[in-house]
């Protein structure tokens, strides 16, 4: 480990991930010079939702590169006649679509801000945060959504908000005198007016590398939601230092389907545009096996959606008859050692074979056959998932930063090497040192510009200009980021001993039957856990008369061995199923909100340390 990078050193030389650089440096930029090369070249099929319930799909829609840029251009004309302009902002609730980066870069082509919210926020949030923005235009997907900021349209009008856009007919009420509201057809569609090319190129090339590129709201687990001002300048180097690490080309095609209320949306989308490679857009989750169907040769998304898969593959397995399942099971466990302990063992040779025979070539096929690469990013992914995906040798690839970094802190490479529980190498970037308590500090072109309010800023920064990230780390000697935790969850127990929760949770989590785990003991003698169980599993504990909590303790216990025993918790609160079925539980980004669940549970988990 690099001692001096714990304390103070920035400049303190290690291996880097070496960004590829990008010609242009801004994304209307990048948009033109991919559009102008190979025009009528695919870009983006989408996959739209049935138009009702139970309803057959659409076929995919889709749009080459000029017809994507075009869509842009004709929005930019729209945001311009209603008076979008530098140091205006227009507010975008709605789901992934096409149209949602055509209203964006629009928006940036006239040097504006674009403020992108989750789509699953609630009335009471979404309204809150349009009153911080102060919009222009409001782009909305549905009346649904629109009438999560109906009540506050008064207001916002006396706030200089000119025009609604919407993209569905059905009318939208409480609408105050003088509001426009239009189509988002009739502003991006074939029949409207779009720019001319020669002052589309003039637009783009005035936009410059500190102009606004997205304001994004974290979705942290805990306070308001802080906005994060990123430039041009900050999303550009973040695609330097993807390219790197991805290693996606012009012949790619990869499934998106991240929202675009989180940076990792944007990060996936913004590398295809820049580089010119295909995407298969989804709206929903639900869509994601219509997405397979049609061959991506990667994916990016947060680790849940890789453990759902996973635990497919593991509910198959389980199903088939004691002997071959045992076979199975043996052969997954010998191609990891193989392929990630390098075992030179001749039946873990044997067992690497039969694994991807009985395993690797299913679910290969499943992912569309063409998969060379899963990414992963958002949260970490538990140790059992890396190896459960790099034995069958499809590779998985974390990356590791937050809205602040544009999303860019490290990453792991494709092409190797790649390390389970390892954030990766750091970008080169990045001048990085790491405070007198482990928090990792960042300076350099992949910042954010600043907050949407200065209250935001306090404690944000270092008197030098390095940003605190509050997570705790270090790095190896072969320049490898590891991240061990938040500085702001560490648990300080009444003994004086002092833990990162994270770690533990993630372990727990990913053991089953647990399904996530959340630890507590702020000032108490031991740590205790509220962990989400499989229904299955307790309803087998209730059928032989069982208490779930205390029979589940062993198993929670043994499940971390690897941690220290004041790690370990003595007390569990047992929620049934997983964490998705609570979702007032959960930030959009879908991990646990601590607050939240003690808010809902504080007597539950107060009584826990209620005796020893």
């Amino acid at each position: 480990m690099y001692d001096g990078l714990r304390m103070t050193d920035p400049f303190q030389e290690f291996p880097r991930l070496a960004p590829r650089r990008f010609a242009a440096r801004t994304l209307p930029a990048l948009l033109l010079a991919t559009a102008s090369r190979q025009p009528e070249r695919l870009f983006l099929r989408f996959l739209e939702p049935p138009a009702a319930a139970g309803g057959a799909p659409a076929p995919p829609r889709a749009l080459s590169r000029a017809a994507f840029a075009a869509g842009v251009g004709r929005a930019a004309a729209f945001l311009r006649s209603v008076g979008v302009g530098p140091g205006e902002r227009v507010l975008l609730l709605a789901e992934n679509s096409p149209e949602w980066q055509m209203v964006a870069l629009g928006v940036q082509l006239l040097r504006a801000e674009p403020a992108a919210l989750f789509a699953s926020l609630g009335a009471d949030t979404v309204a809150g945060i349009a009153r911080r923005v102060r919009p222009r235009v409001i782009f909305v997907s549905s009346a649904a959504q629109w009438e999560k900021l109906a009540a506050l349209a008064p207001e916002l009008v006396k706030a200089g908000l000119a025009a609604v856009v919407i993209g569905e007919s059905q009318a939208a009420r409480s609408l105050p005198e003088g509001l426009a509201v239009v189509l988002l057809a009739t502003i991006v569609g074939d029949e409207a007016r779009g720019l001319p090319l020669a002052e589309l190129a003039a637009l783009a090339a005035a936009v410059g590398e500190e102009d606004p590129f997205l304001l994004l709201f974290t979705s942290g687990t805990t306070g308001r939601p802080k906005g994060v001002r990123l430039a041009q300048r900050a999303m550009v180097h973040a695609l330097d230092a993807g390219q790197a690490s991805v290693a996606t080309t012009e012949d790619d095609v990869g499934l998106h389907f991240l929202p675009f209320g989180h940076i990792a949306g944007h990060a996936q989308f913004t590398l295809a545009l820049a580089q010119g490679h295909e995407l298969i857009m989804v709206a929903r989750r639900e869509e994601l096996e219509r997405g397979l169907e049609l061959s991506p040769t990667y994916f990016f998304s947060v680790p849940l959606v890789y453990e759902r898969m996973r635990d497919g593959v593991e509910a198959k397995i389980a199903a088939l008859p004691a002997l071959l399942r045992a076979t199975t099971r043996r052969a997954l466990a010998a191609a990891a050692r193989r392929r990630l302990d390098g075992s030179p063992a001749l039946w873990d040779l044997l067992g690497t074979r039969l694994a991807d025979l009985l395993v690797g070539r299913a679910l290969r096929a499943r992912l569309g056959g063409r998969v060379r690469g899963l990414f992963a990013g958002g949260a970490p992914a538990p140790p059992a998932l890396f190896r459960f995906f790099e034995s069958l040798r499809i590779p998985l690839v974390e990356l590791y930063g937050m809205s602040e970094t544009a999303g860019m802190i490290s990453s792991n490479l494709l092409a190797g090497p790649r390390r389970e529980s390892c954030a990766g190498l750091i970008s080169a970037d990045h001048e990085v040192r790491f405070g007198a308590d482990g928090e990792l500090q960042v300076r350099g072109p992949l910042l954010l510009s600043g907050f949407l309010e200065s209250e935001d800023e306090v404690e944000a920064w270092t008197a030098d200009g390095f940003f605190r990230t509050g997570d705790l780390g270090r790095v190896d000697e072969q320049g490898f980021l590891y991240i061990e935790g938040r500085r702001k969850s560490l648990i300080m127990l009444s003994t004086g001993k002092k833990l990162s929760p994270e770690a533990i949770e993630l372990t727990l989590g990913a053991t089953a039957p647990f399904q996530g785990a959340v630890l507590f003991g702020e000032g108490r003698p031991f740590v205790a856990a509220a962990v989400f169980v499989d229904r299955e599993e307790l309803a087998r504990l209730a059928a032989a008369g069982k208490d779930a909590a205390t029979a589940l303790l062993p198993r929670a216990r043994g499940a971390l061995a690897a941690f220290s025993d004041f790690e370990k918790p003595k007390k569990l609160l047992v929620l049934p199923g997983t964490p998705q079925d609570y979702p007032a539980l959960l930030t959009p980004t879908l991990k646990i909100k601590r607050d939240a669940l003690l808010a809902a549970y504080g007597p539950a988990v107060a009584a826990l340390f209620g005796a020893r």
